[in-house]
C-alpha cells in the first residue's frame, strides 16, 4: 500500500480486514504518521548509517535487546532499531523486537504495522503471526485474531496451541459452527489428551443445556410478531451474505454484494466504504479510486473519503494530485490533524524523490515547504542531507554549518558537517586517486579525535595500499585517542594476523575475549589465530608447541571436533597415543556420531594393534552411514585381524585329452595365525587313474622383520598318486618401492628317484597390477632341467579380490597336478596357460576359480592336453 495507508484499509497476506462505521471502521491516520516517521527517519538515518557503518546492524539489535530487557529503556531501544533498519531494511529480527516496543509504550497500531511488514516479506513468520494474534486478541479484534491464527496454522495445522487459542475465541463469540470444527480437529489429532477431553465435555455438556431451555413449554404460547419491511429485510440479507463472503475471503461476492445495497440505499457510506476498501485490497487502485469519486460526489465534503483517495493516489503514484486532495482536506477542516497530513504527504513525496535518487525533484519540494516553515530545522537539516546524497557536499557542510553555529548545543549538526567531511573522503576513497581522501580524514580526527570512522578509515586506507604496518601505527594512535576501544583493538590483531604475527595478534584477541566471553565473532578470530599458528607449529613438526596453542583454542572452544582431532593428532605424531585417544574420546563424549573422530580413534587404535577395540569403533561408524562401502571395507578388515584360524576346501579336477580318466585332489586344510605369520596341515586325498591315496601336509609362513619372511612346507604319502616326500623352504626379502625377491629349494621323492630343485622369484607391484617371475633350476639324477612360471594379478577393491593370468613352461615341483609322476615330465618339454578370479567376502570368506590348459610332450612327437580346474573355499575366523 504505500507509506500513507487510506483510511479504512489493513492488509495483511490472507488476511484483509475491512472495517467501515457499521464493521468497525479502522482509524489508518495514526498508522500512516508512524508509517511516515519510520521513512523519516529511516531516511535521515542512511546517511548516518553509511557514515558509521562499521557498527553493524547485528550490534545495533544486541544493544536493544540490552535496553529493553535490562535496562527497560524502550525509547532508546527503539532508536537503536531504528537505526539498524536504516542499515538493514529487510532485517526482520530487528521489525519483530521495534514491535514489541511499540505495544510496550502504548503504541500498538505501530507495533502492529511492523509486524505486519514482517508478513510481507515472509508469510509464515510464526513470531509475527504470534504477535499479531495476541495484540488483536487483547484488543477485542476477534476476527482479526483468527485470521492470523488460520495463517499460522496453514504453516503448522497440528499446532495444538494455536487451536485452543483459535477455540477459545470462538467460544467467547458464540461461533458455535466453527466452535464444533475445531473442536472436532482437536479430537482427532489428540484423542487422549485431558485438556481436549475436558473441552469436549464443557461443550456436550453447554449444548445439553442449550436444548433443554430451548425446548418450549406447552403452555407457553409466543407472542406474534410484527411483520417486517421488505426492504429492511433484504438490506439485512445482504448485509449477512457480505459478512459470509467476507469470511470465505470472496472479494468478487462483496462487491456484488455491495452493489446490491447501494441499490437499495443510493447514498449507503457503509457499502461505499465497503466497496472502496474491497478493490483497494485487490490492489485494484482504478476502480477504488473511482468509487472515491463516487462517493465524493454524494459526499463532497466528507474528509474521510478525501483521505481514502489521497492514499490511493499515491499507490497510483500520482503525488502532485494526492498533495491537491489532501489540501483539499485541510481546507474543508482546517485543524492540525489535517495540515499534519498536507506536510506528510509532501514529506512523503521528499521520500520518494530521495529514495528514487532525484535528489533535485526532494529539494524543490523543501523549498515550497520552507515558504510556509522558514525556520523548520528538521527541513533545512533534510535539505543538508539532500545536498550531500546528490554529492553537493560543499552546499551540504554550509547548510549544517549555518545550523551549528546557530544552535552550539545541537551536537547532531556538528556531527552532520563533520559527516559531510567524511562522505567527501568515501568519495575520494572510490575514485580513482584514493590518496586524497588522506587530507581529508586527517582534518577529521583533527577536528573531532574521538571520530571513530576516521580512524578506522585511515586503518582501512594504509590496509588497501598494502601499507599493513603503517596501517598497525594508526591503530595505535587511534588507541591513544578513544582508549582501548574494541573496534581498534579488534582490527589491530587482524592486522597482526595478517602479517602472519599470531602470537602478538591472539595475545589482543585473548584479552578481549576475557572482557567479552559471550562474543562469538571475537572468539572465532581468537580461535582462527590460534589454529593458524597451530598450523605453522604443526607443518613445522614442532608438535609440543602446537599442543600448547591447541589447547589455549579448546580452553574457549571446548566442543570443537576440529580442535580435539589436531590435540589427537599431535600427540598421534608424538607417539603418544594414550594421550591421543583421550582427545578422541572427550570429542565422542561430546558428538558421540562424529565420522571424523570415529575414524580417527579408530585409526588410532589399528596404530596401537588393538584390532578388537578398531573393529567395534568402525563398526559404530559404519552404523551412521550404512551405504559407505568403504566403511563397512574397513571394519571387514579389522575385524579380520582379530581372526586366528582357516578351514578350508579346495578341489582340482585335470582331465586329459589321450584316454586317460579324469583326476582329482580334494583337500581340506586348517591354519592357525599368530603374530609372526600362519602355520598349518592339510590333508589331500586323490584319486587318479594309477589309483588313489592320501597326503599329509604341513606348511608354515614366519616372518623375521618387516624386510624378510620365510615360507616352510613339508609332505608325505605313502600311495603311487602323490610324491612319497616333498620338503620345501624359500626366504622372501622385500627390497623397497614394492619390489620383492626370493630364494629358496624344493626336494621331490618319487619311488627311488630324488629330485633337487633351486627356485628364485622376483615381484613387483604397480599400484593395483602385480608380476611375478618364479624360476626353478632341477636336478634329477645328474641332469638338469628349467621351469618357469609367469603370474599376472590385477587386484581390484582394496587388493581384497583379483583376477590373474598364469603362463607357464616345463614341469615346476611345486605343480600339485603333475609333481606326482615328475620323472616323468620334467625330461619332456610342456607349455601352459592359466586363468582365475579370486574373491574376499568380508576379507573373511575367500573364493577362487581357476583354470589352466598345459600340453605336455611325451616324446616320438607325441603330447596330450591337460585341463585344470581349481575351486577354492577358505573362511577365517
Amino acid at each position: 500500500m504505500g507509506k500513507y495507508a487510506a483510511k479504512g484499509f489493513q492488509t495483511t497476506g490472507n488476511c484483509v480486514i475491512i472495517h467501515t462505521d457499521q464493521f468497525e471502521m479502522f482509524n489508518w491516520r495514526n498508522t500512516k504518521k508512524i508509517l511516515f516517521l519510520i521513512a523519516c527517519l529511516s531516511a535521515t538515518l542512511s546517511t548516518t548509517a553509511q557514515r558509521k557503518g562499521l557498527v553493524s546492524s547485528d550490534i545495533l539489535l544486541k544493544r536493544a535487546l540490552e535496553e529493553t530487557n535490562q535496562h527497560h529503556d524502550y525509547e532508546k531501544a527503539k532508536a537503536l532499531c531504528l537505526k539498524a533498519l536504516s542499515q538493514s531494511p529487510d532485517y526482520t529480527d530487528v521489525m519483530l523486537l521495534l514491535g514489541r516496543l511499540y505495544v510496550l509504550t502504548g503504541e500498538p497500531q505501530a507495533g502492529r504495522v511492523q509486524w505486519q511488514l514482517v508478513l510481507r516479506k515472509d508469510p509464515k513468520n510464526m513470531d509475527a503471526l504470534q504477535y499479531l494474534i495476541n495484540l488483536e486478541y487483547s484488543q477485542h479484534r476477534s476476527s482479526e485474531a483468527i485470521c492470523y491464527i488460520d495463517e499460522a496454522l496453514s504453516a503448522d495445522p497440528r499446532n495444538k496451541d494455536l487451536l485452543m487459542k483459535k477455540y477459545g475465541i470462538l467460544q467467547e463469540n458464540n461461533l458455535k459452527s466453527e466452535q464444533e470444527k475445531v473442536l472436532a480437529q482437536l479430537s482427532r489429532l489428540y484423542p487422549n489428551d485431558t485438556k481436549v477431553k475436558g473441552l469436549k465435555e464443557e461443550y456436550l455438556a453447554q449444548q445439553r443445556k442449550e436444548e433443554v431451555r430451548n425446548t418450549p413449554q406447552q403452555e407457553e404460547k409466543p407472542a406474534p410478531k410484527p411483520k417486517p419491511d421488505p426492504k429492511i429485510v433484504e438490506k439485512e440479507r445482504l448485509t449477512n451474505a457480505w459478512l459470509a463472503a467476507r469470511k470465505r475471503g470472496d472479494k468478487e461476492q462483496q462487491i456484488a454484494l455491495s452493489r446490491r445495497i447501494l441499490e437499495l440505499e443510493p447514498g449507503n457510506r457503509d457499502a461505499l466504504n465497503a466497496l472502496i476498501n474491497t478493490y483497494y485490497s485487490m490492489q485494484r487502485y482504478e476502480d477504488a479510486l473511482q468509487w472515491c469519486n463516487t462517493a465524493l460526489l454524494r459526499y463532497p465534503t466528507d474528509v474521510d473519503f478525501l483521505l481514502k483517495k489521497t492514499g490511493i493516489l499515491q499507490d497510483l503514484h500520482l503525488y502532485d494530485a494526492a498533495a491537491a486532495t489532501a489540501q483539499q482536506a485541510w481546507q474543508l477542516k482546517p485543524d492540525q490533524r489535517n495540515r499534519q497530513i498536507y506536510e506528510d504527504i509532501q514529506r512523503q513525496r521528499i521520500n520518494v524523490f530521495s529514495q528514487a535518487g532525484q535528489q533535485d525533484s526532494a529539494i524543490v519540494i523543501i523549498n515550497i515547504l520552507l515558504q510556509q516553515l522558514p525556520e523548520d530545522t528538521a527541513l533545512l537539516f533534510r535539505k543538508s542531507a539532500l545536498l550531500e546524497a546528490g554529492g553537493h557536499y560543499t552546499e551540504a557542510a554550509t547548510l549544517s554549518r549555518q545550523l551549528m553555529t546557530q544552535y552550539p548545543a545541537v551536537n547532531r549538526y556538528q556531527q552532520a558537517f563533520t559527516d559531510q567531511l567524511m562522505a567527501a573522503a568515501r568519495e575520494e576513497l572510490k575514485g580513482t586517486s584514493p590518496a586524497k581522501a588522506q587530507p581529508l580524514l586527517e582534518e577529521v580526527v583533527h577536528t573531532d579525535p574521538r571520530n571513530l570512522d576516521a580512524w578506522v578509515s585511515l586503518i582501512n586506507l594504509e590496509h588497501r595500499n598494502g601499507a599493513t604496518q603503517e596501517a598497525i601505527r594508526y591503530c595505535d594512535r587511534a588507541l591513544s585517542a578513544l582508549g582501548n576501544n574494541v573496534i581498534i583493538l579488534r582490527k589491530k590483531s587482524a592486522l597482526l594476523q595478517e602479517t602472519g604475527n599470531y602470537p602478538a595478534a591472539y595475545a589482543i584477541s585473548g584479552q578481549l575475549l576475557q572482557q567479552q566471553p559471550v562474543d562469538t565473532t571475537l572468539r572465532r578470530m581468537y580461535t582462527d589465530q590460534l589454529m593458524s599458528h597451530g598450523k605453522i607449529l604443526r607443518d613445522s613438526s614442532a608438535w609440543d608447541s602446537a599442543i600448547v596453542v591447541y589447547d589455549k583454542a579448546l580452553q574457549y572452544n571446548p566442543s570443537d571436533t576440529l580442535i580435539l582431532q589436531n590435540l589427537a593428532n599431535a600427540h598421534l605424531a608424538l607417539k603418544q597415543y594414550d594421550s591421543s585417544l583421550i582427545y578422541t574420546n572427550k570429542g565422542l563424549q561430546l558428538y558421540p556420531q562424529d565420522k571424523s573422530l570415529l575414524m580417527k580413534k579408530a585409526n588410532t587404535l589399528e596404530t596401537l594393534k588393538r584390532y578388537k577395540e578398531a573393529a567395534a569403533t568402525a563398526a559404530s561408524l559404519q552404523q551412521l552411514d550404512p551405504s559407505d562401502k568403504s566403511l563397512r571395507n574397513y571394519r571387514d578388515w579389522l575385524q579380520s585381524k582379530n581372526y586366528r584360524n582357516q578351514l578350508g576346501i579346495i578341489h582340482l579336477q585335470s582331465i586329459f585329452d589321450n584316454g586317460s580318466r579324469p583326476g582329482s585332489i580334494t583337500s581340506l586344510q586348517y591354519l592357525r595365525f599368530h603374530n609372526r605369520g600362519s602355520i598349518g596341515g592339510r590333508i589331500n586325498y586323490a584319486d587318479r587313474a594309477a589309483g588313489n591315496g592320501i597326503q599329509l601336509e604341513a606348511e608354515t609362513y614366519y616372518t623375521h622383520n618387516k624386510s624378510n619372511y620365510s615360507y616352510g612346507l613339508v609332505s608325505w604319502s605313502n600311495a603311487d598318486v602323490f610324491p612319497r616326500f616333498r620338503a620345501g623352504y624359500s626366504l622372501f626379502h622385500n627390497f623397497g618401492k614394492d619390489w620383492e625377491g626370493e630364494l629358496g629349494a624344493r626336494y621331490l621323492r618319487d619311488d627311488s628317484v630324488s629330485t633337487w630343485s633351486g627356485v628364485w622369484s622376483i615381484a613387483k607391484y604397480w599400484n593395483n597390477y602385480w608380476v611375478n617371475l618364479r624360476g626353478y633350476v632341477i636336478n634329477e639324477q645328474d641332469k638338469w632341467f628349467q621351469a618357469y612360471t609367469l603370474t599376472n594379478r590385477y587386484y581390484m577393491n582394496r587388493q581384497k579380490d583379483f583376477v590373474a593370468l598364469i603362463l607357464s613352461t616345463g614341469t615346476a615341483p611345486d605343480d600339485r597336478s603333475r609333481n606326482y609322476q615328475f620323472s616323468r615330465s620334467v625330461n619332456f618339454f610342456s607349455g601352459g596357460i592359466g586363468a582365475g578370479y579370486q574373491k574376499t567376502i568380508h576379507y573373511r570368506t575367500t573364493l577362487g576359480l581357476f583354470g589352466n590348459w598345459t600340453n605336455q610332450h611325451i616324446g616320438n612327437g607325441k603330447s596330450y592336453n591337460q585341463y585344470d580346474i581349481y575351486l577354492t573355499l577358505l573362511h577365517n575366523f
